[in-house]
C-alpha cells in the first residue's frame, strides 16, 4: 500500500507540483486549514510555499504535532521574491529561517545560498521532478525557410508592486521596439513569440500565446522556438535544458541567484545580445550548460531523490516517535553530490571555440596524440645529440 503523504495547498496551487509523486505515494492534497485537522504525528507534509501566513501557521502547528515537514521548492530563488516583497502580501523574512524540517533544493547553487544563511542542516539537493521529462531534449532544427523564433516570457509574477511592474513593462516595450526595427538580423528573419503574464500584453501591445502556467504549455512551446528571452524565472532552466540560448531580461538590475550566459539590463544591450542568440558563441553555450547544472540537479532524474527523501523522513520520524524523542533529522539524508563534477564533462570543440587558430582546424585527436608522441621522441633524440655534441666539444677543449 502506498505511503500516504500530504501536499499542502489547494488543487489549483499544487496539483502540478504533486503530480509526479502520485504514482509512488497516496498523495492527499489538503489546504492549510484541513491539513492541521487530518495529519497525525509522523506523517510527511509537503509545502510548496512558506511565504503566506496561512501556510506558515499550518507549518508551525504540524511541527508541534510531530509531523515531518518538507519545503519542496519548485523553482529558482529570486532576489525580489526574497528581499523586495511588499509587506502587505507575505512574510518579510521568508527563508530566514526555513520553517520546515527539510528544504528540497532545486540545485547546488540554491543549497549554497540557504547554507550561507546558516541552514545547512535543512538543505537536501533534489532537483525539480516535473522537469525530468525534459531531460535529453534537443532544440528544434530550424529549416532554411523558417524564421528564427525567440520566445519572450515573464515570470508568473513579473512585479510585486506598481513600480516593479512599470519597470518590467518598459523592458518589454523596448524589446518590442527593437524587434520592430530589426525584422532580420544578419540576414536571418526574426519572429517573436510572446508569452507574458499579469495582463502585460495589453500594455506592451502584443498578442499573447500564454495558455497556462502549469508547465505543459511551456514544454510544447519550447519545442518550436530557437532562443528565449525571459525575466528571472524557472523557465530559464527549462530553456537551458532544451539547449537553446537563454537571455535574462532584467531592467531591475537585481543580483541574480541564477545567472544566464546573456543578460539584458538596459536597452543598449539588445544590439549585442540578440545577434548572439541567433549565432551563439560556443564558449557562452558551454557556460550556459555549466550554469544549468549548478542551478538544477539534472544529471539524473529528480523524482527518485525526492521519493527517497520522503520515505527516509517518514522512517526517521517514526523512529523518533517510537523512542519518545521529538521529530528531528540528520544534517544530510540524501547523498551529497559534492564528489561529482557540477556538470557532465563536455567535449571541447576547439575548432569552433578558437576559429582563428589554424592548428585546431580539422584536427584528429588520435593523430594529434601520435604527433605529440613523435615530437617527444624527436625531442629526446635531439637532447641526446646535444649532450653528445657538448661532450665532444668539452673533450676537445680539454685536449
Amino acid at each position: 500500500m502506498p505511503l500516504p503523504i500530504y501536499y499542502v495547498g489547494t488543487s489549483a496551487e499544487v496539483e502540478h507540483h504533486a503530480r509526479p509523486l502520485t504514482a509512488k505515494f497516496d498523495v492527499r492534497i489538503e489546504n492549510s486549514e484541513s491539513v492541521v485537522r487530518l495529519a497525525r504525528p509522523g506523517d510527511v507534509c509537503i509545502f510548496f510555499n512558506e511565504y503566506f501566513p496561512r501556510y506558515r501557521v499550518a507549518n508551525h502547528t504540524l511541527v508541534q504535532r510531530q509531523c515531518a515537514t518538507l519545503y519542496a521548492m519548485d523553482g529558482i530563488s529570486e532576489w525580489r521574491n526574497l528581499w523586495d516583497f511588499p509587506p502587505e502580501l507575505c512574510c518579510q523574512w521568508i527563508g530566514r529561517p526555513i520553517l520546515s524540517h527539510k528544504l528540497a533544493c532545486v540545485g547546488r547553487s540554491q543549497a549554497r545560498l540557504f547554507e550561507s544563511w546558516g541552514l545547512a542542516d535543512q538543505c537536501e539537493i533534489v532537483g525539480i521532478p516535473r522537469l525530468d521529462d525534459l531531460m535529453g531534449c534537443l532544440p528544434r532544427v530550424r529549416q532554411a525557410d523558417q524564421p528564427f523564433t525567440i520566445l519572450i516570457l515573464t515570470a508568473k509574477c513579473p512585479g510585486f508592486d506598481r513600480g516593479q511592474l512599470k519597470i518590467t513593462t518598459q523592458s518589454l516595450v523596448d524589446l518590442k521596439k527593437w524587434l520592430a526595427r530589426h525584422r532580420t538580423v544578419n540576414g536571418v528573419p526574426v519572429r517573436p513569440l510572446w508569452r507574458i503574464t499579469q495582463g502585460l500584453e495589453s500594455e506592451v501591445g502584443v498578442e499573447n500565446s500564454l495558455r497556462d502556467t502549469m508547465g505543459k504549455d511551456l514544454a510544447k512551446t519550447l519545442a518550436r522556438v530557437d532562443a528565449m528571452i525571459t525575466t528571472p524565472s524557472t523557465a530559464m532552466l527549462e530553456g537551458m535544458i532544451q539547449q537553446i540560448p537563454v537571455a535574462l531580461l532584467d531592467y531591475h538590475n537585481c543580483p541574480h541567484y541564477v545567472p544566464a550566459a546573456w543578460s539584458i539590463t538596459a536597452g543598449t544591450h539588445f544590439d549585442q545580445v540578440i545577434p548572439e542568440l541567433i549565432s551563439p558563441p560556443p564558449a557562452k553555450m558551454l557556460w550556459q550548460q555549466h550554469l544549468l547544472h549548478d542551478a538544477l540537479e539534472c544529471a539524473s532524474p529528480s523524482l527518485p531523490r525526492l521519493c527517497e527523501l520522503i520515505h527516509r523522513m517518514h522512517e526517521l520520524a517514526a523512529q523518533c516517535l517510537a523512542e519518545g524523542r521529538p521529530v528531528s533529522f540528520p544534517k544530510h539524508i540524501l547523498r551529497r553530490p559534492t564528489e561529482e563534477p557540477p556538470a557532465p564533462t563536455l567535449p571541447m570543440d576547439y575548432e569552433r571555440l578558437f576559429p582563428t587558430n589554424a592548428a585546431f582546424a580539422n584536427y584528429d585527436v588520435r593523430r594529434l596524440q601520435a604527433e605529440v608522441a613523435d615530437l617527444r621522441e624527436a625531442s629526446a633524440t635531439l637532447a641526446a645529440d646535444l649532450r653528445d655534441l657538448s661532450n665532444r666539444m668539452f673533450g676537445m677543449d680539454a685536449a
